[in-house]
This record gives C-alpha cells, structure tokens and sequence, in this order.
C-alpha cells in the first residue's frame, strides 16, 4: 500500500507535465494566431524564442539542483518552490491584460512564454532526475514510469476536453477573438490544479540518502555526456519522438479546423486519441517488463506511421469513425513512444555513474531537455514559416469564420493551405518515427544488461576496478558505454 502511495504522489507531478503541455501544444499557436492575431510567423518566433531560454535554464537547474542541500533534499525542494511560479505563469501565458497594439502583444507573449518556460523547468528538471534517486530496480523504475505516464495520460486526457469546454462556455462556439475570456478563465482553472498537483508531489516522494555528493560541474565534464553511447542513442530516440508529437498536436487544431472542418468534432477525436493512449499505457508498460524498454517502440512506431499513412486519403467528406480509429491507433504509437523514453532515460544515470564516479541526474535531465527543446523551436519555426509560404493568413481565415454561412470550403482549398496543412500532418511524423524506430533498434540497454551495470557499480566501490567480473560481463559493460573496461571511472 505505501508502494502504491508514493507510485501515485510521483505520478501526480505529471498532471502538470502532461497536461499543460499537451493544452500549449494544442492551443498556444493557436491562441496567439487566431484570438490574438499575431502573425503566424510572429506566433512561432514567440515560441522559438520561449523554447531557447527555456532550453538554457534546463541545464543550469538541472546543475543546481545536483548540488542543492536541504532538509526536503536535493530535488523535492523544488517542487514546493515552483507551485506559486506554475500557477501565475499559465495565467500569463493566455492572457494579455488588455494589450492591444500587435508589437507591445509580440514582446508580452515572448516574455509571458519564457516565464512559463521557467516555471517548467524549475519542477520539471528535478522530477524528472528523482526517480532513479528513489529506486535503483530496473522493473520498479518501470514501474513508476508507467504509473507516471497513465497519470499523464488521464491527465491530458481533461486537459483535451475541459479546456475547449470552458473556453467555449465563456467565449463562444467560434475559433477567434472573441474566445479571450475564455482563455483566460481555462487558464486559472488550470494553473490551480497544476499548483496543487506539486504539493501532493512533494508531500509522496522521497530521496535516498547512500548518494554520491555531486561536484561542479565544467563545460568539459558538460560535453562528457556525449562519451556515454547509450545516451547519445537514448537521444536521438527521444528528441524524434518527442518533436514528432510536438508538431503533430501543433498541427491537430489546424488538421481538424481547416482540413476536416470538424472543429466541433475536435475534442471527441482528440479525447479518443488520449483515452486509449492512457489504455495503451499499461499495455506497454506491461510489454516494457518482460521484453525490455526499447520493444514497446517496435510495435508502436509501426502503427503510428500506418496510421500517418492513411491520412494521404482523409478529407472533409471522411466518416468521423474512421478518423476516430486512426486517432487511437496514433494514440498506441503514443503511448508506446511516450513510456519507452521517459523509463529509457532514469537507466542513463547509471551508466554516466559507472563511467565518471558521479550521481549526474540534473545534469542529463537538463541536457536532454534542452536539447530537445531547442530541436522542438526550430522545428515549431520551421513550421510557421511553411504555414505562411502556403499562404495562411489568421486575419483573412477569422473573417471567413466569421462568415461561416457563405464560408466555401472547396474556394478556401484552392489556396493550397489544405492540402499543405494535410501534407505536413502525413509526412512529418513519418520522417521522424522512422527515425526513432532505427535508433531503437540500436538501443542496447535491456534489463540482463542493466543489472550487469548495477553489478558493475558495486563491484568498483568494493574493489576499485572489475577484474572480478566475467569476461561476457565486461563485455556487456563495453557494448552498453561504448568504452574499454580500463576507461571507466576515467571520462571527465
């Protein structure tokens, strides 16, 4: 029962995780295009900028929590910290105070989102580095990483549908400028619930006290990570699938708004989609435990992109039921995606321990999330740029909405926007899956191995060196550091 306790309260973190990404993935650009009319390409300047700051903070928390003494310890602290940051910052981030002039909104919303990024990382950063600072077994950390991401799941699973709900509820049926309040009013609902959330987190985790004492970190001992093979496959799996669902929910909105024209049908598809990836979870999760981390990616990679795939065929004139079917086979890819990566990246630790000495959890968890949001800026950029090449223009599409009676679908098609939206929705994650499908067969961490590293770690604290260690063992070792036996302990 107090398993399951603590498993529960360190899910909870992830209430905020998930849900206020998913609501900022679905709804930001959205938001900043559509109600406030900024320029596309202004909109995703905003996030670009947002994601750089928040990439940067990423590691310098992330160094600062590996070195942060307290009576809550190194890492809880920060969850007590950042409730009031979290809660004022989601404010902030959809709601302008009236502003109303285009360049004063560009500059309010670009520090707005680097606030909310900051908030972010001062939670996210030590939540994600604590749970291998909670348990060092393969199959619990597992475990707990399920328990997380169905808490994530039935997390987002509200944020897909209470949102829409009540930004309709006080603005109104239509996409646009008059939705303002609503905005506003989702947002304080939300940030109460995201502030609460850490409190439960921080009152159900817990520390280790047997860990090494961090040292400072240089910009070499920085760059040192990039020796550990396993993290430089580890990342190129995350950051693909990771940038994948952040351009295909940035992109959802627009899918459903301007290609299917069933923005009214948006959130049963989108609420489909996350009910099954919360059902898939444990499906994975269970698969994860007896075939290893990695497996769930060789099932779920396929299918998403079959389901990619038959989107080449959907228009306004599709059932509903198919494209409810193709959202929860993307939810099953998701899911799959979604636990393969977060229990991936707790094992990481422990390989970096047993080539450098040191307990560097803040510092893979800063620099992976860093990394991640600086490729997620260029890619979000990107996209703004190709929304704009195809000639989408917020202003020129609210009034069409405004217009809806006489609003033409086959007329607004000719622009090119439908079919470039459809494109980018069909080949980008496509592109990038693939590429996470090829390094996750090129993943060799699995749980006979991991509890060779474990052996390994103990072994060097005892003796000093592994010359006790069998001969196929040392060579799991090498296979899993991409480092002979005798540079262990050596890379700096």
């Amino acid at each position: 029962m107090k398993n399951f306790k603590s498993k529960l309260c360190y899910a909870c973190g992830d209430i905020y995780g998930g849900a206020s990404f998913l609501v900022f993935s679905m709804l930001y650009m959205n938001f900043l295009a559509i109600v406030e009319g900024i320029p596309i390409i202004a909109a995703t300047v905003i996030i670009f900028i947002g994601r750089l700051w928040d990439a940067i903070t990423d590691p310098i928390v992330g160094n600062i929590s590996d070195k942060t003494k307290s009576k809550f310890g190194r890492r809880r602290f920060y969850f007590l910290l950042g409730i009031v940051p979290v809660f004022l910052s989601f404010v902030t981030l959809f709601y302008s105070f009236g502003i109303t002039g285009t360049t004063a909104k560009i500059i309010y919303h670009t520090f707005a989102y680097m606030f909310f990024g900051t908030a972010f990382t001062i939670v996210m950063v030590p939540y994600n580095a604590i749970l291998c600072e909670m348990t060092s077994d393969y199959n619990e950390r597992t475990s707990y990483t399920t328990a997380r991401m169905m808490m994530s799941g039935g997390a987002s699973l509200v944020a897909a549908v209470l949102p829409s709900m009540i930004i309709k509820a006080v603005g109104g049926d239509v996409n646009g400028p008059e939705q303002k309040y609503g905005y506003l009013v989702m947002a304080i609902v939300l940030g109460v619930i995201f502030g609460l959330s850490w409190l439960v987190t921080f009152y159900g985790t817990y520390e280790r006290e047997d860990l090494n004492t961090p040292i400072s970190i240089t910009l070499k001992e920085w760059l040192s990570v990039f020796q550990n093979k396993s993290f430089n496959t580890f990342i190129v799996i995350f950051i693909s699938f990771q940038v994948a669902v952040d351009l295909m929910l940035a992109l959802f909105i627009f899918y459903v708004d301007i290609v299917l024209l069933r923005y009214k049908s948006y959130e049963l598809i989108m609420g489909l989609l996350l009910v099954f990836q919360m059902v898939f979870m444990a499906l994975n999760g269970a698969i994860a435990k007896r075939k290893g981390k990695a497996f769930p990616l060789y099932l779920g990679m396929p299918i998403w992109i079959l389901a990619s795939l038959a989107f080449m065929f959907i228009d306004s004139s599709t059932s509903l039921i198919l494209i409810c079917v193709l959202a929860v086979l993307i939810a099953f890819g998701a899911s799959a995606g979604n636990l393969s990566t977060w229990s991936m990246i707790t094992d990481i630790y422990d390989v970096d321990e047993i080539m450098t000495r040191q307990r560097r959890e803040g510092i893979y968890s800063g620099l992976t999330t860093f990394l991640r949001k600086c490729a997620s800026g260029f890619a979000v950029l990107i996209l703004g740029f190709g929304l704009q090449g195809m000639g989408f223009d917020q202003n020129e599409y609210n009034m069409l909405k405004e217009q809806s009676a006489h609003f033409d679908p086959a007329t607004y098609a000719e622009t090119g926007i439908v079919q470039g939206i459809k494109w980018m929705f069909v080949l980008i994650p496509i592109a990038l899956l693939t590429i996470t499908l090829i390094f996750a067969f090129r993943y060799k961490l699995n749980a006979k191995r991991f509890d060779i590293l474990l052996k390994g770690i103990e072994l060097y604290k005892k003796e000093g060196n592994l010359d006790k260690m069998p001969s196929e063992e040392k060579e799991d070792i090498k296979i899993i550091t991409g480092k002979e036996i005798d540079q262990l302990w050596k890379t700096q």
